[in-house]
């Protein structure tokens, strides 16, 4: 009786070191639908090449990923509703170069650098300056000679106080040494609209939003923020090239989970999104959209995000802009 009892629980143990292990809900991610959090509105640069990769990845998981449009509060909707999620990988936050302006607002409920790590950089896309075709001028250097033979006329619209634009505006100001008057808009649709309407010379805006108009010759393209001649705006100069260092660094969107997110998880979002930015179709449709793919590291990314915000920091300091 003895020994049979031995048998069996021996058997037992034997049995359970055979068994397979237990996955856990992270080496199985994703289990459920993951929602993809974007900052903006639906329509614009970062949200179609969110939409982009939601797809791919659906394709590459099997699983259905998202995009949940939060606009509103500077991206901070968004923000909040990320950070009041588990930190599992069932929410992603994809947001845009902007994102490194979060460190200048004061009283957040959340701390943009703690709360969150960057996973992967996925694109880098170039807002250009675009002019009303009324001014007449057909390059950058013209434009800053008749920003000059005309102080205090020459008006520059932006997203709001304190947004990309409204930086890149004072950037161009700063390195110039001309001084355009800034008129804020809620948004890019509004300040658009009325640079076609004739209420404002100058804008400098996302490439995807700003295609039809510039192909329609509603508007005119005068050089690209960044160092590379993006495909989409192949004749349009940098402005690296146009010797406007201060405006050489480009745009670019990612991914980011919150803090705590398991690193299994962050490892395999992060290399299906190396995967999926070497399809050949994907890269063709960011070109599309005046974008470039690349894909970066959760570091290279980070020491980005790092070196944007120093950029912006002393840009506001600078030009005193009031950030709240």
């Amino acid at each position: 009786m003895r020994i049979h009892t031995l048998l069996i629980g021996a058997g037992g143990i034997l049995a359970a070191m055979l068994a397979p292990a237990p996955v856990s809900s992270a080496d199985s991610w994703p289990r459920t639908q993951v929602k993809i959090l974007v900052p903006y509105a639906a329509g614009g640069g970062t949200d179609a090449i969110a939409r982009l990769f939601s797809a791919a990845l659906n394709e590459e998981f099997q699983k259905t990923f998202i995009v949940v449009n939060r606009p509103g509060g500077k991206s901070q909707v968004a923000y909040q509703a990320a950070v009041a999620e588990p930190a599992d990988g069932s929410t992603l936050l994809f947001d845009n170069s902007s994102h490194t302006l979060q460190e200048l607002y004061k009283n957040l409920p959340y701390d943009p650098a703690k709360d969150f790590v960057p996973v992967s950089l996925v694109s880098v896309l170039s807002s250009i300056l675009v002019v009303s075709p009324r001014l007449g001028v057909n390059t950058l250097e013209e434009f800053v000679a008749h920003v000059r033979a005309h102080p205090g006329k020459i008006n520059c619209g932006s997203y709001g106080i304190g947004t990309i634009s409204h930086l890149q505006e004072e950037l161009l100001n700063r390195a110039a040494k001309i001084q355009m008057v800034h008129v804020p808009y809620k948004g890019s649709a509004p300040a658009l609209n009325d640079l076609v309407g004739g209420h404002i010379d100058a804008l400098f805006v996302d490439a995807l939003a700003a295609q039809p108009l510039v192909k329609a010759g509603k508007v005119k393209a005068l050089a690209a923020v960044g160092n590379h001649r993006a495909k989409a705006y192949s004749d349009l100069p940098t402005f690296a090239e146009l010797n406007y260092p201060e405006l050489g660094t480009p745009g670019w969107v990612g991914f980011f989970a919150r803090a705590g997110t398991p690193q299994v998880v962050l490892d395999r979002l992060g290399e299906a999104l190396k995967k999926i930015g070497a399809i050949p179709e994907l890269a063709a449709r960011l070109q599309d959209l005046g974008a470039e793919p690349y894909v970066s590291s959760p570091t290279e990314f980070a020491d980005l995000i790092r070196r944007d915000a120093a950029r912006w920091k002393d840009i506001v300091a600078d030009r005193a802009i009031p950030i709240e």
